[in-house]
């Protein structure tokens, strides 16, 4: 009988233990939720005071897309590349910025007012640089436009026609179908 009650005593003491840990884990898994959702409300409400500032001027309204990405890590996208995410604490905004080179921080800062006013200025310098690009390009009209003269046009086909022949005078050779004799 002894026995018994030894026995029930470790089976106890496993399951207040088991319990114990569970315990302990929901614990953590709660303050880490919390977390997240300090994180996820924080990035809301940058995104709702970055969106009158956008709303207001069509130009950029077209260029951005801003975003709210709910995961593991919750991020607030700006465009493409460039992303906001609460690290390396839940109070600290970090703008990220990704390119050929990797994921850089171009921004980190613990004021979202601070982080509202980099953003536009960021938005801002990204929306020049798509003008700049867009307008270093012709455009396809423009490119089609381009005529070319009678004489370039003559000038091509001959070539082509001189190249397609040496080529098959070259394969004729190679494969021994025209054979060059000597005298």
């Amino acid at each position: 009988m002894a026995h018994f009650e030894t026995d029930m005593t470790k089976l106890n003491a496993l399951t207040t233990a088991l319990i114990e840990a569970r315990l302990t884990q929901a614990a953590q898994f709660d303050a880490l939720s919390r977390v997240h959702d300090a994180s996820t409300l924080r990035l809301e409400a940058l995104r709702d005071n970055i969106m009158p500032e956008l709303n207001s001027t069509t130009h950029l309204r077209e260029l951005v897309e801003i975003n709210l990405q709910d995961g593991e890590t919750p991020r607030l996208w700006i465009d493409l590349v460039s992303h906001v995410e609460m690290q390396p604490d839940p109070k600290s905004y970090r703008l990220v910025q990704s390119s050929d080179r990797g994921r850089e921080t171009v921004f980190e800062t613990r004021d979202s007012e601070q982080m509202k006013h980099y953003l536009l200025r960021h938005i801002a310098h990204r929306a020049i640089a798509l003008e700049r690009a867009v307008a270093g390009k012709p455009s396809v009209e423009a490119r089609a436009e381009k005529k070319y003269s009678f004489g370039e046009i003559v000038y091509v086909w001959i070539t082509g026609i001189a190249f397609g022949a040496i080529g098959l005078v070259a394969y004729a050779l190679a494969a021994g179908i025209f054979k060059l004799s000597s005298p």
